[in-house]
This record gives C-alpha cells, sequence and structure tokens, in this order.
C-alpha cells in the first residue's frame, strides 16, 4: 500500500461515481475501500486530483473481472478530444505488451457501457489495493508503483444526449465529420428507436441502448469520402441471432449464431 498523503482537506482527492456522487478521498487506504465497493459492470469512477493540475485516475469495473485504469491530465487532450492511457502490468523483461506480444485478450460484456471494447489481459487488475495504488500514485503526481507503466493511449468515451448531440461533437472536434450521407443514414435508423442511452466512443462510433433491452447497438463509420458508409453491430434477430447490418441500403452483410442478450 502507499503511503498516507494529503491529510488536510485542501490537499484532498475526490472520487466521483457515474451517477455523480462525490466522497473525498485523504488516504490510500480509503480509496482501497471505495474501490472495493465498486464493482457494478461497466460503470466508471474518477479520483480528481487537486484543483488546477488536471490530472485524473478513470476507474472501469469489470464486475467480478477486475477494474480497469486509465489515467490523464490537461495536456492529453489531442484535436479537441479527450484521450487517456490505460495503466499495464509489464511483462517479465519490463517491456508493455501490445498486439505483437501474443497477449490475451479480454472482450467486455456487450450489455455494458464498454461494448465494443478490448483490453489486454494485463490491462485488468484483479486486486483493488493495486487499483487504489495506481490511482493515488497518478493523482498525487507520484511514481507508477513498480511492475506497471501507461501503456496505449485512446479515446474517452462520452456520454451524449442523442445521436444527433454525439454527431454534432465529433463535427465540432478537429477530427474529419461523418459525412452527410452517413450521418443522416444513422440519424434516420436510430429515430426508429426508443434510445435512451448514447455514448461517443470514438469519432468514428457511438453506442447506444434501446429501451427495454440490454444489447448495446454500435453505429460505426467505415471509410471516407464517398466510400464511407455506416455498420450497425448487435442487432438481435427473432431468433436471438446477433447481426451487422450496413446502412443505407439496411443490407446483412454478418450474422453471429451465437444467441445475444437482449
Amino acid at each position: 500500500m502507499g503511503d498516507m498523503l494529503g491529510l488536510h482537506g485542501s490537499a484532498s482527492l475526490t472520487w466521483t461515481t457515474t451517477d455523480d456522487a462525490s466522497v473525498p478521498v485523504r488516504s490510500v487506504e480509503h480509496l482501497e475501500t471505495l474501490v472495493i465497493a465498486f464493482y457494478a459492470y461497466g460503470h466508471t469512477a474518477t479520483l480528481h486530483g487537486r484543483a488546477g493540475d488536471g490530472r485524473e485516475a478513470i476507474v472501469t469495473s469489470l464486475g467480478g473481472d477486475g477494474w480497469i485504469v486509465n489515467v490523464r491530465e490537461a495536456g492529453m487532450i489531442r484535436r479537441g478530444w479527450p484521450r487517456s492511457s490505460t495503466v499495464t502490468r509489464q511483462l517479465a523483461d519490463g517491456s508493455v505488451p501490445t498486439a505483437l506480444t501474443g497477449s490475451q485478450w479480454y472482450l467486455p460484456d456487450p450489455t455494458s457501457d464498454v461494448a465494443g471494447c478490448v483490453a489486454f489481459a494485463e490491462q485488468i487488475q484483479s486486486s483493488p489495493a493495486v487499483v487504489a495504488d495506481l490511482a493515488w500514485a497518478w493523482s498525487n503526481d507520484g511514481p507508477m508503483i513498480s511492475g506497471y507503466a501507461t501503456g496505449r493511449t485512446g479515446y474517452d468515451r462520452v456520454v451524449c444526449g442523442t445521436v444527433a448531440e454525439a454527431l454534432a461533437l465529433v463535427a465540432e472536434s478537429a477530427h474529419e465529420p461523418w459525412p452527410a450521407d452517413a450521418a443522416q443514414a444513422a440519424l434516420d435508423f436510430t429515430a426508429a428507436l426508443d434510445v435512451n442511452r448514447v455514448i461517443l466512443t470514438s469519432p468514428g462510433q457511438v453506442t447506444v441502448r434501446e429501451r427495454g433491452t440490454m444489447q448495446r447497438i454500435r453505429l460505426l463509420r467505415r471509410g471516407k469520402g464517398e466510400d464511407s458508409r455506416v455498420e450497425v453491430v448487435g442487432l438481435v434477430d427473432e431468433l436471438g441471432h446477433e447481426y451487422t447490418m450496413r446502412l443505407p441500403d439496411r443490407e446483412i452483410v454478418r450474422v453471429n449464431r451465437t444467441r445475444a442478450a437482449r
């Protein structure tokens, strides 16, 4: 466990969960108890650093599978988009695993907010004490604990009110907006759904949940310019099979015979 730091109120950190509940945290031991109690699959909690320094640790729960820890600071915004790095266990030679190192992949539950994401086994932490130590060290601008390092940097998820709002955020960033035809196809398709959860996963992917279902549906922008199209992943037919549809012609391009959650 790490040393106790920041014992006076002005130096305390803040732990904020998905439902915007905030708790002041003044010791790593206290943080560990919060991590232990934080197990709702796909939910995130953020440990905010001291005011003005922009350092944060984002903890994503994978239920009984463990937690993922991402870290960011103010300068990690790129082209108007928030980004963070995933903390990763180092390999035996001290390196950070990549797609070429043969590490086992973890596919998150498709009914959660992390649907469509993938992670290395080394990016999933099973010990709440380690999760607390990693988040605490980063938020206090301390050294990373032995055997761990910041790995790949990627886009942070952004919760939006509507699909139109999500596509507008892409257009307002420095990233290439979705072409008009692709954007309209996505809007037309989701207009017929009773969507109650919209997450902008990256400039090229919007994840939605239809009311009364668990499965997330992902709208992926494919190609560029005149070759742009939208693929809808995670649709479920009457037999419970998951399939992928291409917009705007609504052609079914792939069928997964494994039954999906509804």
